[in-house]
């Protein structure tokens, strides 16, 4: 029974994952929103190591804290602990990496169908459509997380006695290839800084 249990999760599983890289259908239209909530953030799929459009960019997020004296302490980096962790255990790396990393491309992500509207209409210099409520609920979403995750890897900051959190997302866009051996390349660095979040109100 066990057994069969089993292997009908994860028969549900590959199902998920599945849907969320098949091409754009009805189907995927419809559950895309049960699809995206179960595989994000630790299960999130994406093929943008390949071709033709390789992820070029290193993404990750800082955290500063206020503390209950009103001083602010300095940004933690709150994602590099755990991808070092990752490169120094080749066999079973932990997930957790991907916590962070995952929630950052959800949060940059929107409904397929609506992407490729918004991509042609581009293209053709069309009004588009503006970011709808259902978007901007999963991005406030996705900064809480992101706040109540930093809040819990900064423990030391203000004593333990912290009293707000901001994120600080940075996004490095790696040289091109083209400079692949100049040793002086650096590519580029975009920071958005999010709103402060109340202590309190992520407990």
């Amino acid at each position: 029974m066990a057994l069969l249990l089993g292997a009908a999760l994860l028969g549900v599983h590959f199902l998920m994952a599945a849907l969320s890289q098949a091409p754009l259908s009805p189907a995927k239209v419809k559950y895309y929103g049960v699809v995206d909530s179960y595989l994000g953030p630790y299960f999130a799929q994406n093929w943008k190591l390949f071709a033709p459009d390789p992820l070029s960019d290193d993404r990750g997020i800082l955290a500063r804290a206020e503390c209950a004296d009103g001083t602010t302490t300095g940004y933690f980096d709150v994602t590099t602990p755990y991808i070092n962790k990752v490169h120094s255990t080749r066999f079973f790396p932990s997930r957790m990496s991907r916590v962070v990393t995952g929630t950052l491309q959800q949060m940059g992500e929107s409904d397929e169908a609506l992407r490729r509207v918004r991509e042609n209409a581009e293209k053709t210099k069309s009004p588009t459509i503006p970011v709808l409520p259902q978007e901007k609920a999963t991005r406030e979403e996705s900064v809480t997380f992101l706040s109540r995750y930093s809040m819990d890897h900064m423990p030391q900051a203000c004593n333990g006695n912290l009293q707000k959190i901001q994120v600080r997302m940075y996004v490095h866009e790696l040289p091109p290839w083209s400079q692949r051996n100049n040793a002086e390349a650096e590519g580029k660095v975009n920071v958005k800084d999010f709103a402060w979040k109340e202590v309190d109100k992520l407990r």
